[in-house]
């Protein structure tokens, strides 16, 4: 009786994790015919604004900027129709570049450097750390973009000699604890220059880096010039095979489908995305599971490329990303780590999935949490700024990038379309805008009056979308919330 149970819940389970795969399938069938234009509706279409609670202008912050440029700005304005939006009276818009957030123009000409420099898993390396002011709570992941603006001098000494070496330098995540002393994380991420730029006018050092492998600290050491230097692991990426295949008895190879005689290999299936999607593959999936000590929905659970396939549905589910116009990675490692950049994800998870060695492992973890990703709050005093729902991308690598101001200060924001209980100081800038075509307005919150991110306006009347807001990953947090035994919504900050 025991197993017959379990085998129903493993067939219900089944059958609906097929059922969810069938309908991703029809929706881009769909998508093929009429989801170009629906596509264009979300990057193009108008964004409809939630006003604020509170607008309250302050004093305006000076700014030196071209009086013609800002002239242009104030007439685009001027021209929006009643709704603010600047569609004007034919319908049509200008749409976005969206490679233009990703080659932080912003920084100036950089000169390119050529190469590229790989560790050998496991291997023992002592590499530098930037344990600059800005990177306190930054968590690097592979593939994320870092550029930085440098003026200490010490620093800019460390990474000119990076550059006529390998390239490369660590970034790990540090706080301040509650004693005042800076607490440095087990886990880190190598970091490849790849673009740089010294300015004499200014003194300072301009790069654009690339996370590339993951590294757990061993040992660190201050050296007489005053730079942190540690010995680290390369950690591995481990790519787990099929599981029905890790698992099968070879002797009963000839039971399973295909058939050898099919002229087909007689694995369970291929490992590729678009074969674990057919109706066939689950057909195939349920039989040669009985052949095994585990049903099928017990494989299911740790195929990489099936928890890929329910992470793009996920993020299809509870957010304005369209995979298919963003082109998110298909390969289960690369978007393990996209969607740990690009999801509000907390510092705490970041550093969960930088120890972990395998996609399963890590699309596991992720899908744990982003079902329950449902608001964004103010850190320090819990006002709602914004849904998830509203998250969407403004850059052809995501909807959170990693940018700079002159300064040197690194901000990781997240861009959405709508925001609430904000407040705006001064009047918009273009100044160092990291979103060409947008100027920006320091947006705090209404509650506690702390920064949390600016407000984009377009400068041109047909430019789409007209405006949309960026949050700055230190100051906002994900609420997770899930559904408690007796039906309620339950919350956890």
């Amino acid at each position: 009786m025991a197993d017959r149970e379990e085998r129903r819940v493993g067939q219900d389970v089944e059958e609906e994790m097929e059922d969810e795969l069938n309908d991703d399938m029809a929706v881009e069938m769909d998508e093929g015919d009429g989801g170009q234009q629906g596509g264009e509706d979300v990057a193009q279409g108008d964004v409809v604004e939630e006003q604020p609670q509170e607008l309250v202008l302050m004093e305006e912050v000076l700014v030196d900027e071209d009086a013609n440029s800002w002239a242009e700005y104030e007439s685009c304005e001027e021209s929006d129709g009643p709704d603010g939006n600047g569609s004007g009276d034919d319908g049509f818009g200008e749409q976005y570049d969206t490679t233009l957030p990703s080659r932080h123009v912003y920084l100036g000409e950089t000169e390119e450097l050529r190469g590229r420099t790989v560790q050998e898993e496991n291997d023992y390396v002592t590499i530098p750390l930037l344990m600059h002011s800005s990177l306190m709570n930054l968590v690097l992941v592979p593939s994320q973009t870092l550029p930085l603006t440098i003026f200490h001098p010490l620093h800019m000494s460390m990474l000119r000699n990076v550059i006529s070496k390998d390239r490369t330098f660590g970034i790990v995540h540090s706080k301040i604890s509650q004693d005042g002393n800076s607490e440095m994380a087990k886990y880190g991420t190598t970091a490849e220059i790849y673009e740089y730029q010294e300015e004499d006018f200014t003194d300072s050092l301009s790069i654009k880096a690339k996370g590339r492998q993951r590294f757990k600290v061993i040992s660190t050491h201050r050296e007489t010039t005053g730079l942190i230097v540690a010995k680290v692991q390369i950690l591995p990426e481990i790519r787990m095979e099929n599981p029905f295949e890790m698992m099968r008895l070879q002797s009963l190879d000839k039971l399973t489908l295909p058939r050898p005689q099919e002229a087909y290999c007689h694995v369970a299936q291929a490992r590729d995305l678009a074969s674990v999607r057919t109706p066939n593959s689950w057909r195939v999936r349920g039989w040669n599971a009985w052949l095994t000590p585990w049903p099928s929905w017990v494989y299911n659970q740790y195929d990489d490329l099936l928890l890929a396939q329910r992470v793009v549905n996920e993020i299809k589910k509870s957010t304005m990303i369209q995979p298919n116009m963003l082109k998110l990675p298909r390969d289960p490692q690369d978007l393990s780590h996209w969607a740990a950049i690009n999801l509000p994800l907390d510092d705490s998870h970041r550093l969960a999935l930088l120890g972990l060695n395998t996609p399963t492992q890590r699309l596991r973890y992720i899908l744990s949490v982003i079902s329950k990703c449902k608001m964004l709050t103010c850190i320090q005093c819990t006002e709602v700024i914004g849904d998830t729902a509203d998250i969407f991308s403004m850059s052809v690598e995501g909807p959170q990038g990693t940018f700079v101001n002159p300064g040197g200060y690194v901000h990781e924001m997240l861009t959405l379309s709508k925001a609430s209980n904000l407040t705006y100081y001064g009047r918009p800038s273009i100044e160092h805008s990291w979103f060409p075509g947008y100027a920006w307005a320091i947006a705090n919150c209404s509650s506690c009056h702390s920064h949390l991110g600016w407000k984009f306006t377009a400068t041109k009347r047909k430019l789409k979308p007209q405006k949309f807001y960026g949050v700055t990953r230190k100051a906002v947090k994900a609420k997770l919330v899930w559904d408690g035994d007796d039906g309620k919504m339950r919350h956890v900050i």
